[in-house]
C-alpha cells in the first residue's frame, strides 16, 4: 500500500513583498528539491515573518517543519519569526537546515553578544528540540558553540544543493567572453565601491561582456546603471529561474553570497566583496580564497565624529564603504588568471560535501535514517 505524502512546511526567507531578494528564493527551491528526492511530500512554503494567525493551521496539521536558512538576529524572536516560540511549543516535529547569522563583524568587539535574551532564550530550545540542527558557515557554527548550542553542526549551505551540477568539476585556463556582477546590498553607500570594481574588470577583460545581475529591487542599482550605461539584468523579476544567468557566465565578481553560490554550484569561477557577517561566513568557510572584506566599518566615537555623523544624518548621507577592497580583490583575480584560474581545481569536492551533509541531514529529519 502506497504511504500518504508527507505534509512538510517550509519556513522561507523570500521577502515576496520586499526586496525580491532572488537569493532567498533559492535557498527554498534547493530545500524542497533535497526534500522531493527522499519522499513524496506535499509541500507548503510559508514566510518566516507572517502572523500565527495565518500559519496556524499548517504548521499543526504538518509531520514535519524546515527552518530554511534560519535566519539568526538579534531580535529574531519578534521580528524575523514572530511565531517561533508557538512552534517549538507545538511539539511538531522541526529541523533547522542551514542556519545563518550577520554577524557584526565590522565592529571592534563583541562578536557574539548581538542576540537579545528572548532570542537566545528561543535558540537554546529550539536546540534541544530540532531534529537536526544545521549552519552554513563556521562563523555561525562558532557563534552557537560559544552559546551552547552543542546540537548545531557545520553542514554548508543547502543553497549549493543541486543534482544536475553534481558531475561538472570547475576547468582551467578558461576564455573570460561574459562576466556579472552582482550588486551590493546598501547599494547607496556601495556605489563608489561598485564603480571601481566595474572600471577594474573592464580595464582587465577589455573584450569581455560585463553585465550586472540585479538580485533585488534597487532603484539605486538601476539608475547607477543606466546613468553609467552598464548593462543590467533584473534578475529579481524572474523568481524561479533568474539565477540562470549564471550559467551563462564564465566569471562573477560581486557583493551577492548567493551570486557567489549560483556560480560555484555551476563551476563557474566566482570572487566575492563580503559586505557582512553573512560575506564573512561564505570567506572562512569555503576551502580557497575568493572573497575580500568590504565591511561598513564603525568610527571611533569622538565628538568630531558624532558631529559629522549628525551632519550626513541630516543630509541624507551616511557611512561610504571603502574602493580600496575592490582594488585588491582585482589583484587576486589577475595573479590568479596568470595561473589559469587552477586555484578552483577541486573546490568542487567541498561543494559536493556540503551537498551530501544537506541530503543526509533532511534525510535524517525525514526519514530518521
Amino acid at each position: 500500500m502506497n504511504q500518504k505524502p508527507k505534509k512538510v512546511v517550509i519556513i522561507g526567507t523570500y521577502p515576496e513583498h520586499g526586496s525580491r531578494n532572488i537569493g532567498d528564493q533559492l535557498i527554498t527551491t534547493c530545500l524542497t528539491e533535497v526534500i522531493e528526492s527522499l519522499c513524496d511530500a506535499k509541500i507548503d512554503v510559508i514566510w518566516r515573518a507572517d502572523q500565527w494567525t495565518n500559519v496556524r493551521e499548517k504548521i499543526l496539521k504538518a509531520d514535519h517543519v524546515f527552518f530554511a536558512c534560519l535566519a539568526i538576529r538579534h531580535q529574531m524572536h519578534n521580528k524575523e519569526y514572530p511565531y517561533l516560540k508557538q512552534i517549538i511549543e507545538s511539539g511538531i516535529p522541526f529541523s533547522v537546515i542551514a542556519a545563518g547569522t550577520s554577524l557584526p563583524v565590522h565592529e571592534r568587539s563583541h562578536l557574539f553578544s548581538n542576540i537579545s535574551k528572548d532570542s537566545l532564550s528561543l535558540l537554546l530550545s529550539i536546540n534541544e528540540r530540532a531534529a537536526v540542527f544545521t549552519t552554513r558557515g563556521v562563523v555561525t557554527q562558532e557563534f552557537c558553540y560559544h552559546h551552547g548550542l552543542k546540537a548545531a553542526k557545520l553542514a554548508g549551505d543547502v543553497a549549493f544543493y543541486s543534482k544536475q551540477y553534481a558531475k561538472r568539476v570547475f576547468i582551467e585556463g578558461k576564455r573570460i567572453n561574459t562576466i556579472v556582477i552582482s550588486d551590493p546590498h546598501h547599494a547607496s553607500a556601495y556605489l563608489g565601491a561598485f564603480r571601481k570594481l566595474h572600471a577594474n574588470l573592464s580595464s582587465m577583460f577589455p573584450e569581455a561582456r560585463i553585465l550586472v545581475a540585479q538580485h533585488g529591487a534597487s532603484d539605486v542599482v538601476e539608475s547607477f546603471c543606466r546613468e553609467q550605461n552598464i548593462e543590467c539584468v533584473k534578475i529579481y523579476e524572474h523568481r524561479y529561474d533568474g539565477l540562470g544567468i549564471y550559467a551563462e557566465a564564465d566569471l562573477h565578481v560581486g557583493f551577492r553570497v548567493h551570486g557567489h553560490v549560483s556560480a560555484l554550484k555551476r563551476r563557474v569561477y566566482s570572487y566575492l566583496l563580503e559586505q557582512d557577517g553573512r560575506g564573512c561566513d561564505y570567506g572562512l568557510t569555503l576551502d580557497k580564497r575568493i572573497s575580500v572584506p568590504n565591511y561598513l566599518m564603525s568610527n571611533k566615537i569622538t565628538l568630531n565624529n558624532i558631529a559629522k555623523s549628525l551632519l550626513k544624518r541630516s543630509s541624507g548621507q551616511g557611512a561610504i564603504a571603502s574602493t580600496v577592497p575592490a582594488d585588491i580583490l582585482t589583484s587576486m583575480i589577475r595573479q590568479d588568471q596568470v595561473n589559469g584560474f587552477a586555484k578552483f581545481t577541486g573546490l568542487e569536492d567541498q561543494i559536493e560535501s556540503f551537498n551530501s551533509n544537506t541530503y543526509r541531514s533532511v534525510q535524517t529529519a525525514l526519514l530518521g535514517a
